[in-house]
């Protein structure tokens, strides 16, 4: 891994986690580097620091764009590239075709895996430090921020194996990436995908115990939400699991956040037009100001959609096909989460461009970006239960609250698990990594006809290489 020249990090001016609104300090860029002995010497500092590894992450290379309504959605065929010769047309073609060999491809993958290091490092550095300064923590936070720093290496971690290494499902024992725990210029050697997810799993279990009591509707300047919280790192658990294979612990663990009753699914009548990402349901979210202003300017359509000259991104014909097909008292797909621009239906899942800013609510509702939702642990309790009518039982829960009419008995319930997937998580980069993790031999809707575990392994930076000597 190519790291950092120096051993300065990256934080806030002491004043900005004084704000009490999340939307003020989220996404305040950094505006000065503090040497370790400094920022690490007080409470405000460690918070300051994880703040820190929470901006990174919010970056376009990453979360803010390219491991969500990016990359990873175009990757896993949410939106069809068109044929023109629009300069974004031509840079996403070889994504859509998943051609990871072409130069602009590459150059994609590189900024996903040199940030997402950054992160990591940020993220080590508050761990290196931390347990010398235990006695400076008041009440239980030395707990939460070490436990979440943990949680939070572990979902870093897991998202770069579920990009750059085979499936478990391919049972290859061969090296792939590094799971980096130390702050430095020591370079990590690759581990096996058991390796990994063994590695991300032992942080969590720590993060677990250190996390024990973690109030995830805390709100103001801790809110647990918008940071890596206990029920997010059960959550994230119960993913691990469930791509293991190991259903019996992955049931385990989502059933204990859905009983934990700390968030709840939102009923239809619920769903109001600020909040077009459901925010009340998210686990684990981002707060990224640029967000919503990003993703409308990928999803805008540029020009009249015609035979000779198609936008570059279009998903009417997903939308009503596939995806939603005829369902249209799902509240997914009606409006305002499904409106037409320049005459043609596109998501506005992250778009509020047909309201005026109504002040502090939309303000944030607008700008969060989801990672991991109450849903995700209906779907896997669903997946991994043994008995098939508590798996309907838990899926049709869902269901019943996105408006429409339960599954049936007699149902494949592996193939509505997969088109509930679809439309929940349109756009948020998760559908790429539930195919991988079924080894499925088709993307829907994509145009590459055969898909093989090699299909699903992102190529390492030549940069990694040559320098980690791989």
């Amino acid at each position: 891994m190519k790291l950092l020249k120096n051993r300065c990090l990256p934080v806030f001016l002491l004043a900005v986690l004084a704000l009490s609104s999340c939307k003020k300090w989220l996404d305040v860029e950094p505006k000065t580097d503090l040497k370790q002995t400094e920022l690490f010497s007080t409470e405000q500092g460690f918070n300051e620091a994880m703040v820190g590894a929470y901006v990174s992450m919010t970056k376009e290379a990453t979360y803010g764009r390219e491991l969500t309504f990016g990359m990873l959605s175009v990757m896993a065929s949410d939106y069809s590239v068109g044929s023109s010769s629009d300069l974004a047309a031509r840079l996403l073609k070889p994504v859509e075709n998943l051609d990871y060999e072409t130069e602009q491809f590459r150059s994609m993958i590189d900024r996903v895996w040199l940030q997402q290091f950054n992160t990591i490092a940020q993220v080590n550095a508050i761990l290196e430090n931390i347990d010398a300064k235990k006695a400076i923590f008041s009440g239980n936070k030395y707990g939460l921020i070490k436990g979440e720093a943990l949680a939070l290496r572990a979902y870093l971690h897991f998202d770069l194996l579920r990009m750059f290494a085979p499936a478990y499902i391919a049972k290859d024992d061969q090296k792939y990436m590094p799971y980096v725990t130390a702050y430095g210029r020591t370079i990590t050697p690759l581990s096996t995908v058991e390796e990994i997810l063994n590695k991300a799993l032992a942080d969590l279990d720590q993060a677990e115990n250190l996390m024990t009591g973690d109030v995830i509707n805390q709100r103001g300047v801790a809110d647990r939400k918008v940071r890596m919280n206990l029920y997010a790192a059960k959550g994230l658990k119960a993913r691990i699991y469930l791509y293991m294979g190991n259903k019996l612990l992955a049931f385990a663990k989502a059933k204990e956040v859905i009983d934990a009753k700390q968030i709840f699914l939102m009923l239809p009548g619920t769903v109001v037009n600020l909040d077009r990402s459901f925010h009340p349901e998210h686990l684990f979210s981002l707060y990224s100001e640029p967000f919503e202003a990003r993703a409308f300017s990928v999803l805008e359509p540029k020009t009249n959609l015609t035979v000779s000259a198609p936008y570059y991104f279009t998903q009417e014909a997903k939308l009503k096909g596939n995806i939603f097909g005829d369902q249209v008292t799902d509240i997914r797909f009606k409006s305002p989460m499904m409106q037409p621009i320049k005459g043609f239906l596109i998501s506005h899942k992250f778009l509020y461009q047909d309201l005026a800013d109504e002040g502090t609510t939309l303000s944030l509702q607008r700008n969060y970006i989801p990672l991991m939702r109450l849903t995700e642990m209906y779907y896997i309790a669903a997946e991994s239960a043994a008995d098939p009518a508590t798996a309907l039982t838990y899926l049709n829960t869902v269901v019943a609250n996105r408006g429409l009419l339960p599954i049936l008995d007699n149902a494949d319930l592996q193939t509505e698990i997969r088109k509930e997937y679809r439309k929940e998580f349109f756009m948020e980069g998760q559908l790429f990594y539930y195919y991988k993790r079924i080894n499925a031999n088709h993307i829907e809707d994509s145009p590459v006809a055969q898909m093989s575990v090699k299909s699903y392994v992102l190529p390492l930076p030549e940069n990694e290489k040559i320098y980690g000597a791989r």
